[in-house]
């Protein structure tokens, strides 16, 4: 808390295990107690520390305007010294798990870093380059961020190469790429495919046909970066890209709407890449089933209306997440691609949404915690048992697109009786829902009471014909 202290006692409580002096006007510390285990005092003016105590297990000493930092304890375990103006580290302990030293004066990182340190801050600092070693210390759960730094242009192309080897299981590592990038020859669409396709020579000869289409530049290159995702080390994937190219080859409609998805896929990391896979292939699942594709297996189609509902409901998720973090902290850099593709990875299995990516590869900074998965997961089970049936009857447009397909006569009937409902049972609940409370002249509680009446009659009557077709097909929701 905020009291404007401007020093403490020369002496602290002797058996002080917690110390939290954030935003105060401190220039320096006293001697802190050998019991001391946790530790906060950003946001205020040090420029040094005293010796830290052996036990200590947390420091947060960000916001400061310190040049050095004392011997780090063997038991920390959490670090934030971000917003100073450090040159250099001193050895960091091999317990340390969270590192952040971003926005500082630093011209290089320790050679030697803990295996299980899981996040690595140092943007905005001086650094030109990592350590040899550190793609190959850290493992696949632990993220670098390194944004922001005067790395030169070759540096960071190796960099990036090196981190999206179908092989790589080093840390997540984010860079900022050059303004002007090392020059890259634009890849030729059928070449891309090739590299997916090696054993189809007759569909790759058809792409090279595509390679006009408006889009089909985005889409090459969507490839190309779509073969350095985390998700390529797993073989079901790669086969799946390679279906979904043969399929798009004899589909135009569904390669139109892959080419239009792919334009600014390629502007970020190589998640916004995943993430647009996913939408690929929710749009592939809708054109399947607009297409005719599950007419006479509707037992598999209201799966895929099922899947279809979990996801916008989790994308509501995601998006109140975001705005949650950012009222949290208005000054953080909350990355919503890493928040929605956390929500579809972490549940993927559990709500069976298997037609996305399995992976991705920066969730460790997406703030999305395993408890957050959990609400997500009960929230989205409550929603479909109260809404699916609703949203299949009228929000989810193939399901329409294949009733009009298989049952014609009951599907214009249902037209017919929307009709008739719009120009007699409308205005009557309209007039009669706003008597009530006196708001028959209320232009805005007409208009939102008139949308919640259309929806509710647009359940009634469609509702009644979907229960129909399912009854016909032995079904029920």
């Amino acid at each position: 808390m905020a009291n404007e202290l401007s020093s403490l006692p020369a002496e602290l409580p002797f058996r002080l295990r917690s110390l939290t002096v954030d935003s105060n006007q401190l220039t320096d510390l006293p001697a802190l107690p050998a019991t001391i285990e946790e530790l906060s005092a950003s946001n205020n003016q040090l420029t040094s520390l005293p010796d830290l105590p052996a036990r200590l297990r947390r420091l947060d000493v960000s916001e400061n305007q310190l040049t050095s930092l004392p011997d780090l304890p063997a038991r920390l375990r959490y670090l934030d010294a971000g917003d100073n103006q450090l040159t250099s580290l001193p050895g960091v302990p091999a317990r340390l798990r969270y590192l952040d030293v971003s926005e500082n004066q630093l011209t290089n990182l320790p050679e030697t870093l803990p295996v299980g340190l899981e996040m690595l801050g140092a943007s905005n600092n001086q650094l030109t380059g990592l350590p040899a070693t550190v793609l190959t210390q850290l493992g696949s759960a632990s993220s670098i961020d390194v944004r922001s730094n005067p790395i030169p242009g070759p540096v960071l192309a190796d960099l990036a190469s090196a981190t999206r080897g179908p092989d790589y299981a080093g840390p997540q590592v984010l860079l900022s790429m050059p303004l002007q990038p090392v020059e890259h020859q634009p890849p030729l669409l059928h070449e891309v495919v090739a590299d997916w396709l090696a054993d189809e020579p007759g569909a790759v000869a058809a792409w090279q046909g595509f390679a006009e289409e408006p889009g089909a530049q985005d889409f090459a290159l969507f490839l190309e970066r779509l073969a350095g995702t985390v998700n390529y080390g797993h073989q079901a994937f790669r086969d799946q890209v390679a279906e979904n190219l043969l399929q798009a080859a004899m589909r135009p409609r569904l390669r139109e709407q892959y080419f239009e998805l792919a334009s600014g896929a390629t502007a970020s990391c190589e998640d916004r890449v995943t993430l647009t896979w996913n939408g690929m292939q929710t749009a592939r699942l809708n054109a399947d089933v607009k297409d005719g594709l599950y007419d006479s297996q509707l037992d598999q189609l209201l799966q895929h209306g099922r899947v279809m509902f979990r996801l916008e409901a989790l994308d509501d998720i995601a998006r109140e997440t975001v705005r949650s973090l950012r009222r949290a902290d208005p000054d953080a850099n909350i990355d919503e691609i890493e928040v929605y593709l956390a929500y579809q990875t972490q549940l993927r299995d559990r709500l069976e949404l298997r037609h996305i990516a399995p992976d991705m590869r920066f969730l460790n900074l997406s703030d999305v915690t395993a408890d957050d998965v959990a609400r997500a997961e009960t929230s989205v089970r409550e929603q479909e048992a109260a809404g699916f049936a609703d949203f299949l009857a009228t929000r989810w447009e193939p399901w329409d697109t294949v009733v009009k397909r298989i049952a014609p006569d009951d599907h214009a009937a249902m037209r017919d009786r929307l009709a008739d409902a719009m120009e007699d049972e409308f205005p009557t609940r309209l007039n009669e829902r706003l008597a009530e409370p006196g708001l028959t002249d209320d232009v805005d509680a007409r208009r939102v009471v008139g949308a919640q009446i259309l929806s509710e009659i647009a359940c009634e009557i469609k509702g009644e014909l979907m229960h129909k077709v399912l009854r016909e097909q032995g079904l029920e929701l």
